[in-house]
């Protein structure tokens, strides 16, 4: 059997676009094409890879199986490609980028502005969410991420470590009682924060003190959200308090609207990378925005 490296890659491009005509516009082959290769494909395998019915795709058990495989030699041939003429070539195509809800948009903005003042021929997709995506197989070139990492199979850079801390406004603290200790809190309505659609309950707080003393708590969380932005407006109207990432805060501390609550205690230090899959470095485009994105970013986690 001779392999055909151009219907796999067509399959690919079929199963991550969710359809015939979205992999036939990407790829700029008519529909009738991209089907009839992958239709080629299917009979050189002797399988039948994927369900086709008026409104979705669906993969089989040895279409997921082959995909699986294929997806990432595909990403490491096209990977070879790119890198083979990088070297004369200049940035295109579109940069996709994913970083989590509520990162400090600012420095990502700041970035991508840089960045398409250079190349302007490069488009760039920003998508925010705290969902875990996977950069393979959903075609993501760089993500943001925070914590220790998992994937053992992607490359990154390390922007440095945050944390998060206690926060309220001064208006609720004037007439709330003394806070001295993380025990303290449960006396005090708490804003929780979740940390995507569909988790059941509020992230607990995980608190240590300067001289090493750890806390685990669950206060009295009396409004909960997915968003800091939304979790912010709320300790700053009065309404509690909340666990926050500093390089969130740095706004309304330079403009007094919050106050750290118990500025001896914190989250530990928790890592944030940049994070892609090794074959795309060798592309222009990622090549080139990774120092721009480290260069803007690296300031909030000093």
């Amino acid at each position: 059997m001779n392999p055909d490296l151009n219907a796999a890659l067509i399959f690919v491009n079929v199963v991550r676009a969710g359809s015939f005509s979205k992999a036939a516009r990407s790829l700029g082959l008519s529909v009738s094409t991209v089907s009839d290769r992958v239709v080629g494909l299917e009979r050189t395998l002797g399988v039948s890879l994927l369900t086709r019915t008026t409104r979705k795709l669906k993969l089989t058990d040895e279409g997921a199986a082959f995909f699986k495989e294929s997806e990432v030699a595909i990403q490491t041939l096209v990977g070879a490609f790119e890198g083979a003429t990088a070297t004369r070539r200049q940035p295109t195509g579109t940069l996709r980028i994913s970083a989590p809800a509520d990162f400090p948009c600012s420095e990502v903005s700041a970035a991508v502005s840089e960045f398409r003042n250079k190349y302007p021929q490069v488009k760039v997709e920003t998508h925010i969410s705290n969902r875990y995506v996977d950069l393979i197989t959903e075609g993501f070139d760089i993500a943001i991420r925070g914590g220790h990492l998992e994937d053992s199979s992607l490359r990154s850079k390390r922007l440095g470590v945050g944390s998060s801390v206690v926060v309220a406004s001064s208006r609720y603290l004037q007439g709330a009682s003394a806070i001295q200790h993380p025990r303290d809190l449960v006396a005090h309505p708490c804003i929780g924060f979740v940390l995507k659609e569909g988790n059941k309950g509020d992230m607990p707080w995980h608190l240590r003190s300067a001289g090493g003393e750890a806390v685990r708590l669950r206060p009295d969380f009396v409004v909960s959200s997915t968003s800091f932005s939304w979790i912010l407006s709320l300790v700053r109207l009065g309404a509690g308090l909340a666990l926050v990432p500093q390089p969130l805060l740095k706004e309304d501390f330079t403009r007094k609207r919050l106050v750290r609550v118990l500025p001896d205690w914190a989250t530990e230090d928790a890592p944030v990378h940049l994070v892609y899959p090794p074959q795309r470095f060798s592309s222009p485009k990622v090549r080139e925005m990774i120092p721009i994105l480290e260069r803007h970013l690296r300031g909030l986690f000093a």
